[in-house]
């Protein structure tokens, strides 16, 4: 704008951008109070199905419990015999109640068994070529975001039964860990679309997804030992631990669409999901259906500083850790890294690549932490062992928005 022109032009320029603000306000408060009264209206219909649906499974018949059209809901039941502890002693019992449970809201399961991760996706992804309108999945966080990377952008639904160790994609989302209130909520049929994280690669069949979080660096080592030792993967472990403790403070950069942090540190958290490992509440706030990743880079901190840290993740009550936002994040170190999302014979990269795919696949959600618009209605879940008493007040910050440690992009 020209400000050497008389005082009265640039006066009346001010009047008319006020009139213009003025307007577009106006307008947004009509769209603000038109959303808060569909959000309404849509609480109360969720309450509505939550009441009928649980009136339906108290007083009809498995036998005659119908849907609309006149039939029972089909559905594919992906079933892992050896998630969780124990998993292997009473798998049959616990697919007996999944497969009843089931029954009773309605859903009629056709049961396939996990051999191997190869054989869920094959399925997972026949379902979703074939239009198959559910896939129930009775399993851990893996087996979950297995299939849910091969039903990214179909109509199929995904629904989860919790069986894993952890069940952090469950417990955010807020899927009772109950089985009968997990089939409960399924029988409700309440979705929304799920943001899904994914690893960028040059091989777009290398690309891998991830609902959970993708690490780099110390974190990611930690992983892979982690599961070597749940997995009994022995000649992994050694190799996988020495890699731990030779870990070091190393210079990094993070590109954060149109922003750059340089820092020094051991590892990098690129995450979907508030919760990750042993229910650590490493982003707080952060949703699984808004579009952006939340990254922390935990700069020049030591082993003291990430074991305070986590130590106060694990209890619910993380400290001020400053976390990113960003649509897509590109890490870059002289030293190479590798991701909890590599192979364990994955060759460590100097660049990796993340993005977010925004709504990318429907589930069967309830009240979880990690979306923005909860299902009140839904049975109730826990989000961790303890539930802390908030989780807000934590600094978020997007990518664009000015931080300490950012430079301009070079």
């Amino acid at each position: 704008m020209d400000h050497d022109q008389p005082s009265h032009t640039l006066a009346q320029a001010l009047k008319r951008k006020q009139r213009k603000q003025a307007k577009l306000l106006r307008r947004v408060e009509k769209t603000v109070a038109r959303l808060e009264r569909r959000k309404l209206k849509l609480k109360a219909l969720e309450t509505e199905i939550s009441d009928l649906e649980r009136h339906v499974a108290e007083v009809v018949k498995p036998a005659s419990h119908v849907n609309g059209n006149g039939a029972m809901r089909q559905a594919l039941l992906i079933f892992n015999p050896w998630s969780g502890r124990g998993g292997e002693n009473n798998h049959a019992t616990r697919l007996s109640q999944v497969v009843d449970n089931l029954l009773a809201h309605g859903i009629r399961a056709r049961v396939e068994i996990k051999t191997s991760g190869k054989v869920v996706r094959a399925l997972a992804r026949e379902a979703a070529v074939s239009g198959a309108p559910l896939v129930v999945v009775a399993a851990g966080d893996g087996t979950v975001e297995e299939i849910a990377s091969q039903i990214i952008g179909s109509p199929t639904v995904l629904g989860i039964v919790p069986m894993g160790t952890m069940n952090n994609v469950a417990r955010s989302l807020g899927v009772p860990l109950d089985i009968g209130d997990a089939c409960a909520l399924i029988g409700m049929g309440t979705t929304r679309r799920i943001d899904v994280g994914r690893v960028l690669s040059s091989s777009p069949s290398k690309e891998s997804y991830f609902l959970e979080c993708a690490s780099v660096g110390l974190s990611a080592l930690a992983a892979v030992a982690g599961e070597a030792v749940e997995k009994h993967h022995w000649r992994v472990l050694p190799r996988a631990l020495r890699k731990v403790f030779e870990s070091k403070l190393s210079p990094v950069k993070v590109e954060l669409d149109d922003m750059v942090v340089e820092a020094r540190t051991r590892m990098v958290t690129v995450l979907n999901s508030p919760l990750v490992g042993k229910h650590l509440v490493a982003a707080p706030g952060a949703k699984m259906d808004d579009g952006w990743l939340d990254v922390s880079v935990y700069d020049g901190m030591g082993d003291a500083d990430l074991i305070r840290h986590f130590m106060a993740a694990g209890s619910g009550r993380p400290d001020d850790l400053k976390i990113y936002r960003a649509r897509r994040v590109r890490i870059t170190s002289d030293e190479p890294m590798l991701t909890n999302t590599e192979t364990k014979d994955a060759t460590p990269l100097h660049i990796i690549e993340f993005e977010i795919v925004p709504k990318a696949v429907s589930m069967i959600v309830g009240n979880g932490i990690a979306l923005t618009l909860p299902v009140e209605a839904a049975p109730s879940a826990p989000t961790f062992a303890h539930d802390p008493p908030h989780l807000d007040g934590l600094a978020r910050h997007k990518a664009s928005e000015p931080a300490t440690t950012a430079l301009p992009p070079a």
